[in-house]
């Protein structure tokens, strides 16, 4: 029951937008998930979990607030509303993901595979998805603000709902194939 009430405590707490930031990880929850790829609510802040295998770990309502998952593979994990604000999922293997309303504002995804994701609502606000590939990523209603897409294969990408007017575009390959180079320097 106790278990229960934490849970319930914490969704209240991330539904409403309160931040964890100022919480460390916590060892347990680190070692629940090297042990069993299951940590559902679990509070991983600022854990180094670089280059772990999680291949379809369940992480839902996790908040990962600045971890490091650089080069971590998390293709079909289930990361619905988790909080990955300023994460490093930079190289990251996300193929397949359930990312449907995971918070990742600030978060660095910088050549991150995303094949196949599911983003449905989101936040990549002022994310850095330079050289990420998002092809056939489904991200209905996503919020980008200043996302960095520099680079990034969007082909085939579900983009349905998203103001884009503000995002970076270089090189990048969008939905039809075309390539977007708006925001090229020089």
């Amino acid at each position: 029951m106790r278990h229960v009430l934490m849970t319930l405590c914490l969704t209240a707490l991330l539904w409403l937008g309160v931040t964890q930031s100022s919480w460390a990880a916590i060892q347990e929850d680190i070692d629940l998930l090297l042990e069993t790829h299951d940590c559902p609510v679990c509070i991983l802040n600022e854990a180094d979990l670089h280059g772990e295998d999680f291949s379809g770990a369940n992480l839902k309502i996790a908040t990962l607030t600045k971890a490091n998952l650089s080069a971590t593979n998390l293709s079909g994990a289930n990361l619905m509303l988790s909080y990955l604000e300023e994460a490093n999922l930079s190289g990251a293997n996300l193929a397949g993901a359930q990312l449907n309303g995971a918070q990742l504002p600030g978060a660095k995804l910088i050549g991150a595979d995303l094949t196949g994701a599911e983003m449905t609502q989101a936040n990549l606000l002022d994310a850095d998805l330079s050289n990420a590939n998002l092809q056939d990523a489904v991200m209905l209603a996503v919020t980008l603000g200043t996302a960095n897409l520099k680079g990034a294969n969007l082909k085939g990408a579900n983009l349905r709902g998203v103001n884009r007017s503000e995002a970076l575009f270089c090189n990048t390959v969008m939905p039809d194939g075309d390539i977007e180079n708006r925001d090229c320097e020089g």
